[in-house]
């Protein structure tokens, strides 16, 4: 699956930003966020981070793979590739939930997802960029 090209090397390395990013944005930024408004409803467990941390690790592994086959099929920059991939999952979540749930019952906490899916975003921008990755 990976090989030493260039295309191998940016793929590894699109894996592991989007892990460290997702686990910044979600588990860092939101687990602890959501207690404070949530208090008993989201306690912060070690059970709560571990499931943070795996659900944040595959959701690190899937932005990756749909960034880097956007990135591939549509000829988009990375940060581009990127941008497209955090928003198209997180309107597919959304919408998911939205049917499934019937509706969301609190806007808020909606607006604050978004906020860690963009917070998501920078981080991922800025280790790209650290990295020196063509963008």
């Amino acid at each position: 699956m990976f090989d030493k090209s260039e295309g191998g090397v940016m793929l590894k390395r699109l894996i592991l930003f989007s892990i460290v990013s997702v686990n910044f944005g979600y588990t860092v930024f939101l687990l602890p966020l959501l207690n404070i408004l949530y208090g008993k409803r989201v306690p912060l467990t070690i059970v709560n981070l571990m499931a943070f941390i795996l659900v944040s690790t595959l959701g690190g592994v899937l932005l990756a793979l749909v960034a880097y086959a956007i990135m591939r099929v549509a000829r988009m920059s990375v940060v581009r590739s990127t941008a497209f991939s955090v928003l198209l999952l997180w309107v597919a979540f959304w919408i998911s939930t939205i049917c499934i749930a019937e509706g969301v019952s609190e806007v808020l906490i909606l607006c604050i997802d978004g906020l860690a899916a963009l917070l998501t975003w920078l981080v991922l921008v800025t280790l790209l960029k650290i990295s020196k990755v063509r963008l």
